[in-house]
């Protein structure tokens, strides 16, 4: 398939109601009332790991929350009136507490709709400046049999990642592209969106994990307690990288955190993957973060290879997942969702469309 070049116009999700509000705050307050659990380092010795380009390969283009809430302050005042702070969340204690707060979200609906932001920072072809590129997805999965999912996209432009690299930018002569060796045909950046498209596909299977099609049929049959969810889990694993040796829990946060960034599955399975995320080793808590969207939630980080760590951002007021982050070497990526959920709205398609999976005329 083609270079993405994804869609204007994103949907921010409407922010959630003060009982979801409140009752996430009470969840955390009575996480952060407990003594935060030890991090313990975990000693691994990895097997040799592919290239980040190989490893990209394995996930679809698709089968690549909302709103996040700002942290409260965890502070009580002693006897003495001096603040005097509570211990930060653990890793397992923010993924349970993102467990506790998810919340049946309405599923009647023509469409399941997931709209989102993905994005790239790498060094300009110079390696003078990093570089940081954009691109929207919005996805639309009908509900109804043999009606077609909708995948439009808009590239949202590249610019230098931080004022430092503007200003080698700048000094570089300000260049309106980049363009990168190596592909086939060569990957060119451009300053600026490029035109909207989209893709149609009318065989169910657009969505994926792990390269396994990801049908209503196949969600619908999904284990809804955490040890299920891991076995399933782990037989997908086995089976994308058949005889090779993975670090089994690294690619565990990895594809948990992916089925419930990614797909429509229910209140139970969502619930389930943080508890499993939650057991895994090796994770360490980030505290209150912003993701690469500005939204403020608690990021869990994790180890996923020699020079490679992955970083999940939830809102655990409403459970939703805001953002996860990827970095390999000197390359970091990222995934943020918008919206998600299902609605009897229609796409706004493109006059630009084609068949998924082959060229664009």
């Amino acid at each position: 398939m083609d270079d993405l070049t994804l869609l204007r116009d994103l949907y921010d999700a409407p922010p959630p109601s003060r009982e979801v509000i409140s009752g996430g705050a009470a969840r955390l307050a009575a996480a952060y009332a407990q003594e935060a659990e030890p991090v313990r380092p975990v000693g691994r010795s990895r097997p040799a790991r592919r290239s980040a380009r190989a490893r990209l390969s394995r996930w679809g283009a698709f089968g690549v929350g909302l709103l996040g809430a700002a942290a409260a302050m965890a502070v009580v005042i002693g006897g003495s009136g001096t603040p005097e702070p509570k211990p930060v969340l653990s890793a397992s204690q923010i993924l349970l507490a993102a467990a506790d707060s998810v919340s049946t979200t309405p599923q009647d609906g023509k469409y399941w709709v997931r709209s989102g932001v993905n994005g790239r920072e790498q060094r300009d072809p110079t390696g003078a400046y990093t570089i940081r590129s954009d691109q929207s997805i919005e996805i639309w999965l009908p509900r109804a049999a043999g009606q077609k999912t909708w995948v439009i996209r808009q590239d949202l432009g590249a610019k230098p990642a931080t004022p430092k690299d503007e200003a080698a930018w700048r000094a570089a002569g300000s260049p309106a592209s980049w363009t990168f060796p190596g592909t086939t045909p060569a990957l060119t950046l451009k300053i600026g969106p490029g035109e909207r498209d989209a893709l149609r596909d009318a065989s169910g299977k657009a969505l994926t994990l792990l390269n396994t099609p990801m049908t209503p049929e196949t969600l619908s049959r999904l284990p809804t307690t955490p040890e299920g969810l891991r076995g399933y889990l782990e037989k997908l694993v086995t089976k994308a990288y058949g005889a090779e040796r993975v670090d089994m829990n690294a690619e565990l946060f990895e594809t948990g955190s992916r089925l419930i960034m990614n797909l429509p599955t229910s209140p139970e399975v969502r619930a389930a993957t943080y508890r499993m995320l939650a057991a895994l080793p090796g994770a360490t808590a980030q505290g209150a973060a912003a993701d690469p969207l500005g939204r403020v939630g608690q990021a869990v980080s994790r180890p996923g290879g020699p020079g490679e760590e992955y970083r999940l951002v939830v809102d655990t007021a409403t459970g939703q997942p805001l953002a996860l982050e990827s970095s390999i070497g000197q390359d970091r990526s990222f995934e943020a969702v918008k919206r998600a959920g299902w609605t009897d709205e229609e796409p706004d398609l493109p006059a630009r469309r084609t068949d998924m999976n082959r060229p664009t005329r």
